[in-house]
């Protein structure tokens, strides 16, 4: 754990001082979800954070993953904690058809169905989860969610190299550790 929060504080540091490339207009986005992410791993949970964006250009919300940390909760993923604050804070009066959410790695397949459900407009991400996440059955879900997504895109964004190694960092090595039960569970 030691190790992990020390890569953690590097990969902050680099965030700070990292500047956009103009050549990638979605980098600033990709590392503020990306903050996020860290921010998740922290607290003990699986590094994934995810921010919302408004039609402007202006972050609305923020959210990260909430598995592990405070208490166990098996639905709190960054996306749904972030679906979860812009439903109590709109209380149905907005749609998410005009804004576009960040996230490190395409969403698992539960948050990609509520994403769809709830008509957001864009996902965008800077690298595939190509063991867990959802995009790749897209295709595959049934005829009435097919209808429902094509109104959805998700998509992989073009972004710089050092933001997708980070993203590819946090993938990869930010599982809690101590996370026995879920381990015990998926066989880990």
């Amino acid at each position: 754990m030691k190790n992990l929060i020390q890569k953690l504080n590097e990969l902050e540091e680099k965030l700070k001082s990292f500047t956009p490339d103009p050549k990638y207009p979605h980098d600033s986005f990709i590392k503020i979800a990306l903050e996020e992410s860290i921010v998740a791993a922290k607290e003990g949970n699986y590094g994934v954070g995810a921010i919302l964006v408004d039609k402007n250009g202006k972050i609305v919300l923020k959210g990260h993953n909430k598995l592990f940390k405070p208490y166990s909760r098996s639905d709190l993923h960054a996306e749904m904690d972030l679906l979860n604050q812009f439903e109590d804070k709109f209380k149905g009066e907005k749609s998410l058809k005009d804004f576009t959410l960040y996230v490190p790695f395409d969403p698992c397949p539960m948050c990609l169905c509520r994403l769809i459900f709830v008509g957001i407009s864009r996902v965008y991400f800077p690298i595939f989860d190509t063991d867990g996440g959802g995009v790749q059955i897209l295709n595959k879900l049934p005829l009435a969610w097919k209808k429902m997504a094509k109104n959805c895109k998700f998509e992989l964004v073009p972004c710089s190299l050092e933001l997708k190694k980070i993203a590819d960092f946090l993938l990869n090595k930010t599982w809690p550790e101590d996370q026995d039960l879920w381990r015990k569970i998926f066989n880990f």
